[in-house]
């Protein structure tokens, strides 16, 4: 099974929320309104003056109101994190742990998000924008592994197994041993064969569960990693390939929550 990654989708979906957002912004709407007013109230303020200046010239200043919202890079950032906490919506989570981890994974998102709007345009800032479209894959692939977890813990057919299967175990044992009978013994074997290769499946599972555990204490650690690395960085970053260096340590924490996210599924699924 693979993840719901947010790219390409999500930029289609950034891109029309800026392009709505900007032509519903209040100030275009208080733009209009004005020349509207004005074209009512004082048609002919000057000699020659037509009442349609007034909508020609609204119109005008509405529009270069919404390119500047558009070409705000703050704008998207905004949008961009509005429908990240949309889709991977940290209070979904019923585990507490996971959940406040998702939303500091946030915390720090808009953070870097808003050091690279203030960065200035150039290749820095082309770099750094990529390097905020992969963080979003460490949001996506953070929410799947919380996902899993979830269901894990409420698994009680699981939860039951764990506690159950080691004692029917030593259970088997205990008969196999004090049992004579050649067929019975032949049935035991085969059960407790049954029932070892089962524990040594839930095993797996339970080390996958903590992989996946540990591996999003490091990726929250790696975004916090990230922020404080942009904080320090400057155009001359690009000449020594910092900067590349920061999008192939991202890539690498991606890759590895999204084989932890392979592993759990391919685990669970075998399990089931």
């Amino acid at each position: 099974m693979t993840t719901d990654q947010p790219q390409p989708g999500l930029r289609g979906r950034v891109q029309r929320a800026m392009l709505l957002n900007a032509l519903l912004d209040w100030r275009g709407g208080i733009v209009i309104a004005l020349a509207i007013l004005l074209a009512f109230f004082f048609p002919a303020p000057f000699i020659g003056f037509q009442p349609w200046f007034w909508l020609a010239g609204g119109a005008v200043a509405w529009g270069l109101l919404t390119v500047s919202i558009l070409a705000d890079p703050s704008t998207g950032a905004r949008v961009t994190a509005e429908l990240l906490q949309q889709k991977y919506e940290p209070t979904t989570l019923r585990n507490g742990d996971s959940r406040d981890k998702l939303i500091k994974a946030f915390e720090y998102r808009s953070k870097i998000a808003n050091t690279i709007a203030r960065s200035k345009p150039g290749v820095l800032r082309d770099h750094l924008e990529q390097t905020a479209a992969e963080i979003d894959d460490w949001i996506a692939n953070l929410f799947n592994v919380a996902k899993r977890l979830d269901t894990f813990e409420s698994d009680r057919t699981i939860q039951q197994d764990l506690r159950s299967v080691p004692a029917a175990i030593e259970n088997y044992q205990t008969r196999l041993k004090n049992t004579t009978d050649p067929a019975l013994r032949q049935q035991l074997g085969e059960t407790l064969a049954a029932r070892r290769s089962q524990l040594a499946s839930l095993q797996t599972l339970q080390s996958t569960i903590e992989r996946a555990r540990l591996q999003m204490d490091a990726t929250l650690s790696s975004m916090g990693t990230v922020y404080s690395q942009l904080l320090l960085m400057d155009a001359k970053d690009i000449d020594s390939g910092r900067a590349k260096r920061l999008q192939d340590d991202i890539a690498e924490e991606v890759k590895s929550l999204h084989e932890v996210v392979q592993a759990m599924d391919e685990v669970y699924q075998y399990k089931q």
